[in-house]
Formats: structure tokens, C-alpha cells, sequence
């Protein structure tokens, strides 16, 4: 699995590309998390429209990036989930701790609205 990070109207944006499991490059994205949080990143998107399995090493990385934005009352978004993904969501009964988009735009207006 990889990522790419972008910024649109101050939220970051992160769109991994393939499956979220355990390894070096998700490790790699924690770190990203953490470092983007500690510089001040408060809103976050994870697009997951190029994840099409995750394990329980991802469903921990999405739960551990909502949590340490949420301690530095910040918030995340997940966008363009796929099925694998919330089905996985709904299994773990997860679905209240993720708001859901049904795109990276939906989800960057959604913090405008929150605010």
C-alpha cells in the first residue's frame, strides 16, 4: 500500500492505493498522521476509493488518526469508501465512529459546515 497526501481549503487530504495491512507502508502513513497532527493538521480526509481490503492493521490506523484528531479537537472524514471497506465498517460495528462521504469534495465541504 501507498499514499498520496494533498491539501484543498486546509484539510488534508490522504488517498492510500491498496490494501491496508500490515507493513512498513502503513506504518509509513501513521507516522505521516502523527507528524501532520504535531504540526497542526486539525482536518482530515482519508479517501479510500484505491482500497479495496483492509485488515485489522488499517481499521486500527483509521481509528488511531480519528482519535488523535479528536485530542486536538480536530476531526476526520473517510471518502469514497468501498464495499470490502464498509462492510468490514458495519461488521466491526464501527459505523458510528467514522463520518462517511461520498466524495473528497463532500467531505472538505463537510468541515466548512460543521465550522
Amino acid at each position: 500500500m501507498k499514499f498520496k497526501m494533498a491539501e484543498k481549503e486546509g484539510v488534508v487530504i490522504l488517498s492510500p492505493k491498496g490494501r491496508m495491512m500490515a507493513g512498513p507502508d502503513l506504518d509509513k502513513m501513521r507516522e505521516k498522521i502523527k507528524e501532520l497532527v504535531r504540526i497542526g493538521s486539525r482536518r482530515m480526509v482519508i479517501d479510500l476509493a484505491k482500497v479495496p481490503w483492509a485488515g485489522s492493521p488499517g481499521l486500527g490506523l483509521l481509528l488511531e488518526a480519528k482519535k488523535l484528531l479528536q485530542g486536538v479537537d480536530g476531526d476526520l472524514r473517510l471518502a469514497r469508501i468501498t464495499e470490502k471497506i464498509e462492510d468490514l465498517i458495519d461488521i466491526t460495528r464501527l459505523t458510528r465512529e467514522f463520518k462517511a462521504c461520498s466524495s473528497v469534495g463532500a467531505a472538505v465541504k463537510d468541515f466548512s459546515s460543521v465550522n
